[in-house]
């Protein structure tokens, strides 16, 4: 597993509960298959996953007329339970964020639990946690 880059991160962080009526496997694959990460997650833009330790993702959000690249690298990629990467954007002020996917399934439901940590301000908080409800809403259409 590759080491996070604590002084390169901010202090405030968030986590959002959600419950997908889907085996594990399937909400998982959601997540690092490129197909289905362009739909859902990157609105039909572009993107460029590659879901193994140490490999690097690219997608482009599309948010009010206009296009913001978010990119990092996995820490962590064990199917269908954990999914680990950092995240920059313009958001996280250009500095290294984690978000982390935790999956629990459980008589035929998946428990997901996002939690991003690294975010650089409250204000970031709110509108990181506004956009994340809002995604992991819109990934009830894929699984």
């Amino acid at each position: 597993m590759q080491k996070r880059n604590k002084n390169a991160m901010g202090e405030f962080g968030l986590k959002i509960p959600r419950t997908y009526d889907a085996p594990a496997a399937k909400v998982f694959d959601a997540w690092v298959n490129p197909k289905s990460v362009k739909s859902w997650l990157a609105d039909g833009e572009d993107v460029v996953v590659d879901p193994r330790v140490g490999g690097l993702f690219y997608i482009e959000m599309p948010w009010e007329k206009r296009i913001y690249p978010h990119y990092g690298r996995y820490i962590t990629v064990d199917a269908p339970r954990v999914l680990e990467f950092t995240w920059i954007s313009e958001g996280t002020r250009g500095k290294e964020s984690v978000v982390k996917i935790a999956l629990n399934e459980t008589g035929g439901k998946t428990h997901l639990t996002l939690t991003h940590d690294g975010l650089p301000d409250e204000e970031q908080v709110k509108n990181h946690t506004g956009g994340w409800s809002g995604f992991l809403e819109r990934l009830v259409e894929r699984v």
